[in-house]
């Protein structure tokens, strides 16, 4: 079920994204290395065009620079750094810049006989703004197995009662029935939602929105609550694309990805909840969507 074209090859860039990925709990250099990489193929194979390394690079210079002002001792330098990183990172994640299209991988279709037709592609720009934000900006992550394990633990009840709550929503509005399936596509969809989807996604609207807004004030409890309730609702925001019954779904998803930030002050523990649930919609429930 592969897109006509698609090799070895032609998914290097991608490979190389994901090793990137992976790098950021190995070594910067890995990650560094992997992403350098991932740009001169994507240029090599088409992937990536025309001015996507400046948007690239504007963004690595972005968040240097909000980096440095987090260390520093002016608080409006810091403000203007932030809001700067925050506008170009939401841009460039909403693919509204030119140069890096999306690379159709499987060509679309029908999980379920009701189901709207899903396919797999995959594009760099949310993947680049997680691994800058994860890789610069916000460098407290699982440093073992046994941390992850912990913090699993920690978020195991996030997890089942944000299934519950968000499919029991999505069952009411009339957007999934139940549909237990099983698809040997499921590893690819794995593999491209933990790493791209679910890291890119938490790292912005957890490890970077919700982080920092919750140190305003000195890092009280009330702000960061304010900033858990906020970044769940522009999460909930940038999906209306999806139509409103998947925005109200998804502002439900992201308080359950916030409380689980919340409480370990990981976004593994953000992202896990996010791929348990997004796993859960794929196996159990019409995805991605009824027709």
């Amino acid at each position: 079920m592969l897109a006509p074209g698609v090799t070895l090859l032609t998914l290097l860039p991608f490979i190389l994204l994901l090793i990137a990925v992976l790098g950021l709990w190995v070594h910067r250099v890995v990650w560094m290395g992997a992403l350098t990489a991932a740009v001169m193929a994507g240029y090599f194979t088409g992937a990536i065009r025309g001015l996507a390394a400046v948007w690239i690079g504007l963004l690595l210079v972005l968040a240097l620079g909000f980096a440095r002002a987090k260390t520093g001792q002016s608080a409006a330098l810091k403000v203007v750094a932030g809001l700067a990183f925050f506008v170009f990172a939401l841009v460039m994640g909403l693919e509204l810049l030119p140069g890096m299209p999306r690379s159709v991988v499987i060509d679309p279709v029908r999980l379920s006989p009701d189901a709207i037709p899903w396919g797999l592609a995959l594009a760099f720009p949310k993947v680049v703004g997680g691994i800058f934000i994860l890789g610069i900006i916000h460098e407290g992550r699982v440093g073992s197995w046994r941390e992850l394990g912990a913090v699993l633990r920690r978020t195991a009840p996030v997890f089942a009662l944000t299934v519950v709550v968000v499919m029991i929503c999505a069952l009411l509005l009339g957007y999934v029935r139940f549909d237990a399936k099983w698809t040997s596509l499921f590893f690819a969809w794995a593999l491209a939602n933990l790493f791209f989807t679910c890291l890119s996604e938490e790292a912005f609207f957890r490890g970077f929105l919700q982080n920092e807004l919750g140190r305003i004030g000195g890092d009280r409890e009330s702000m960061r609550v304010i900033a858990w309730l906020f970044a769940a609702g522009l999460f909930g925001l940038v999906h209306l694309g999806g139509g409103w019954k998947f925005a109200v779904a998804a502002t439900i998803a992201g308080l359950g990805y916030g409380w689980a930030y919340h409480r370990t002050r990981r976004v593994e523990a953000g992202m896990a909840v996010h791929f348990g649930l997004n796993a859960s919609h794929f196996l159990l429930f019409t995805y991605p969507a009824l027709a």
